[in-house]
C-alpha cells in the first residue's frame, strides 16, 4: 500500500438509469477509508454527478417509437417521393453521359504527339510539291503505320514510282515513330490496308488496277499480285479486308462454285475501281493464292453509264447483339463520282448479258450533289452510315429508308473521313484548305462541332486520316505537302447526352 497516496475521500454514487423494463435494485458502495502516519492534515473530496435524463422521459420517448410510422409520415413521403424519384433518374442518366458536374461543355486538347517530313521521298528532289499523302494506315497493335507518297494526279498513264513508307515506334528513340522498311512499286499506290489481326499482311492497290498482297517479314518470298486485267487497269479506289463473318460468307461461296477446298489461312480482299468493278478476293500468303471469288459491275444490268467508284464500305454486325438491334449482315453502299450513293447486296443480285459480272445494286439512295469522298458504316450503331462529300455536305443514313436522317451543311471543304471509336456517333473531317486547324471532330447525331483544340499544324490539304484505339486514341493525318501528323486525344471525356445518341 505504500503506493497510494496520503490523501483519502469520500466515495461517490450515482442512482442507475437502464432502458430495460426489470425491478429496480439498489446498489452500495463500501467506502474505505486510508490513513498514513507523518500526515497531519486530512482532505475531504466531495463530487455529485448524475444524469439529465430522467427514467420518466425515456420511458415516453419509447412509447412515442413503438408507434410506426409516426403520424403523418405517409401523406408527407406520397406529396414528395415522385418529385424526389424524377430528380433522381435525372441525375443517373446525366451521370452516365457527363464526366463533371459542371453544365459548361468541357474543351478537349488534342495532344501533338510527332510531326513527320517526308523529304528524302527515292526519285525526286526534296520538297517536290506534286508528290503528297495518298493513304495512311494503322496496324491492328497500333505499334506502327504505314504510309502511301505519291501523285493524287496524273496527266495520262502514271509513270511514276509508288511509295510505300512504314513507321515503326521505337523505346530507343524516345518512344517515338521511325522509319523502318521501303516498299516500292512501279506505279502510284493510291490504297493500303494492313490485315485486322495478321499484323505482317499489308494490302495495296495502284493506279493501274493492280491488288498487291505482301508479306513485310519478307518481302521478297511473299508478294502476291491480282491477276492481269483487274479493274480494267485503271486506278484502285477502295480496298478493306472481310471481317470473319464476310469471309465465312465468301469462301462458302467459292467452295460452292469451284468446289475447291478451303484453306486455314485463306482470307477475303475486296477492292474497287475506277471502271464501276469491285472485286472480291480470296487470298493465301502461305499457299500463294490470289483467286477471284466474284466480280460485282454496280448498276451494270442498267442501260447508263459505267459508275465510278469513289469508295465503299460494308455493313459492320456482331452476333451478340440484341434481337430487337439485328440487322441484315450482307449489305454494303458504294459512293461514286456523282454524288449517288448505292445500296447493294452480297448473295441477291441481277446477272449482265455477256459478262461474267454481276450487278448487287438493289436501291439507289437520294445521294450527294457531286463527288463523294468517303463512306463509313458505324460500329455501334446497327445499319446507321454517314457519308461525305466535297461540296461540304455531311450526311447520316439508315439502311432502311432512302432519305437520309440528317443533313450537315459544313462551311468548309471536306476531304476525307473516319469514326472514332467507343463514340457512337462522332467522326473526324479532313479539311481540304486548312486554315491552321487540320481536323474537326463532329457529332453527327446533334450536328454540331465538339470543342476540341490541338488538332492545328503545318500543311496543306488533308489526304488521309486514320484512327487507332489500341490503348491511347491516337489519330494520324496525311496532307498533300507529304506531312505526317500524329495526336493523342482523351476521346473518353467526350461528353454526351442522351439525345445526342438519338439519331
Amino acid at each position: 500500500m505504500s503506493g497510494l497516496s496520503g490523501y483519502d475521500g469520500e466515495a461517490v454514487g450515482f442512482d442507475s438509469v437502464t432502458l430495460n423494463k426489470r425491478e429496480e435494485t439498489d446498489s452500495s458502495t463500501q467506502t474505505t477509508n486510508f490513513q498514513e502516519s507523518g500526515v497531519g492534515t486530512q482532505t475531504n473530496v466531495q463530487k455529485e454527478s448524475g444524469s439529465l435524463a430522467t427514467p420518466e422521459e425515456l420511458n415516453a420517448q419509447d412509447d412515442i417509437l413503438k408507434e410506426y410510422p409516426p403520424p403523418g409520415l405517409n401523406e408527407f413521403l406520397r406529396k414528395v417521393m415522385p418529385t424526389m424519384l424524377e430528380q433522381l433518374d435525372q441525375g443517373d442518366r446525366e451521370l452516365l453521359y457527363n464526366s463533371s458536374d459542371s453544365d459548361e461543355e468541357e474543351v478537349l486538347n488534342a495532344k501533338l504527339f510527332q510531326d513527320i517530313k517526308l523529304t528524302d521521298l527515292p526519285g525526286i528532289g526534296a520538297g517536290d510539291e506534286s508528290r503528297c499523302v495518298l493513304d495512311i494506315c494503322w496496324s491492328s497493335a497500333g505499334n506502327s503505320f504505314a504510309v502511301s507518297v505519291g501523285k493524287s494526279q496524273h496527266d495520262n498513264w502514271c509513270t511514276d514510282d509508288g511509295l510505300i513508307r512504314i513507321f515503326t515506334i521505337k523505346r530507343t528513340a524516345g518512344d517515338t515513330f521511325v522509319r523502318s522498311l521501303d516498299v516500292t512499286e512501279k506505279s502510284c499506290i493510291n490504297k493500303i490496308k494492313y490485315h485486322p489481326s495478321v499484323a505482317a499482311l499489308l494490302a495495296y492497290g495502284t493506279t493501274s488496277g493492280e491488288v498487291v498482297l505482301c508479306n513485310l517479314r519478307n518481302l521478297d518470298a511473299v508478294l502476291l499480285t491480282s491477276p492481269a486485267g483487274s479493274h480494267s487497269s485503271i486506278r484502285v479506289t477502295g480496298l478493306q479486308w472481310a471481317d470473319a463473318s464476310l469471309a465465312n460468307s465468301y469462301l462458302t461461296m467459292h467452295i460452292v462454285n469451284t468446289g475447291k477446298r478451303r484453306g486455314a489461312s485463306d482470307h477475303i480482299l475486296i477492292s474497287s475501281g475506277c471502271d464501276g468493278s469491285l472485286n472480291v478476293w480470296q487470298v493465301n500468303a502461305n499457299l500463294k493464292i490470289f483467286e477471284n471469288v466474284i466480280c460485282y459491275h454496280i448498276n451494270g444490268s442498267r442501260n447508263v453509264n459505267t459508275i465510278n467508284i469513289s469508295c465503299f464500305d460494308f455493313i459492320k454486325t456482331y452476333p451478340l447483339r440484341p434481337s430487337d438491334q439485328k440487322v441484315p449482315d450482307d449489305i454494303f453502299v458504294v459512293g461514286s463520282t456523282t454524288g449517288k450513293l448505292y445500296l447493294c447486296k452480297t448473295k441477291i443480285y441481277q446477272p449482265i448479258p455477256n459478262s461474267k459480272m454481276v450487278d448487287p445494286v438493289y436501291e439507289v439512295l437520294e445521294g450527294h450533289a457531286t463527288y463523294v469522298v468517303d463512306v463509313a458504316f458505324s460500329v455501334q450503331k446497327p445499319g446507321v452510315f454517314v457519308s461525305a462529300s466535297v461540296e461540304s455536305e455531311l450526311r447520316v443514313y439508315d439502311i432502311n429508308h432512302t432519305a437520309p436522317l440528317k443533313v450537315i451543311i459544313l462551311d468548309m471543304s471536306i476531304s476525307c473521313l473516319a469514326w472514332l471509336p467507343n463514340n457512337p456517333c462522332v467522326v473526324l473531317l479532313g479539311l481540304a484548305r486548312p486554315e491552321g486547324e487540320l481536323l474537326k471532330v463532329y457529332n453527327v447525331c446533334s450536328g454540331r462541332p465538339l470543342p476540341v483544340e490541338g488538332l492545328t499544324g503545318p500543311g496543306g490539304c488533308v489526304t488521309a486520316v486514320t484512327v487507332n484505339q489500341s490503348g491511347v486514341c491516337r489519330i494520324a493525318a496525311g496532307d498533300s505537302d507529304s506531312n505526317i501528323h500524329i495526336w493523342e486525344l482523351p476521346s473518353r471525356r467526350i461528353r454526351l447526352t442522351p439525345e445526342d445518341l438519338d439519331f
